[in-house]
């Protein structure tokens, strides 16, 4: 839903300069989105129907500049990866400031009020993490 919901709201000029891709610390590879996950994003205009999961990797680590979690116990797996440059990591929900916790419930075999409730979070952080992004790029290109 995160990286649906970035990708649709990037502005175009950062599109370029920008990948976003996600990448789970568990799960099955290549699973299709969760029918709930795909109907909860659908309501921002995203559609995630195409979107297979993929497993975090070292490489992955290696080549992001900036490395997004949902929970802390994903964020202390990514963490464990670090050795491999990883050059930042942190919580997506710390990007919205007015949340008393920074981290986002996965929703996982949750009804579909929970997947709702977690794309609203989401969504609510994509302000302050793309204004994160347009002054990291900017640092970069000047």
């Amino acid at each position: 839903m995160a990286e649906g919901l970035l990708t649709h709201l990037l502005p175009a000029a950062l599109k370029p300069m920008v990948t976003v891709r996600s990448a789970g610390t568990q799960g099955l590879h290549g699973n299709m989105a969760e029918p709930f996950a795909v109907q909860a994003v659908s309501a921002y205009g995203v559609d995630i129907a195409d979107h297979r999961a993929r497993i975090l990797d070292a490489g992955m680590v290696k080549a992001a500049d900036l490395v997004l979690a949902m929970e802390q116990y994903q964020l202390d797996q990514i963490n464990r990866l670090r050795f491999f440059r990883c050059k930042y990591a942190t919580l997506l929900g710390l990007f919205a400031p007015d949340r008393p916790d920074p981290e986002i419930e996965d929703p996982y075999r949750a009804p579909l009020e929970a997947y709702v409730t977690c794309a609203q979070e989401i969504a609510d952080c994509m302000p302050g993490l793309i204004a994160y992004i347009q002054d990291q790029v900017a640092s970069r290109t000047a």
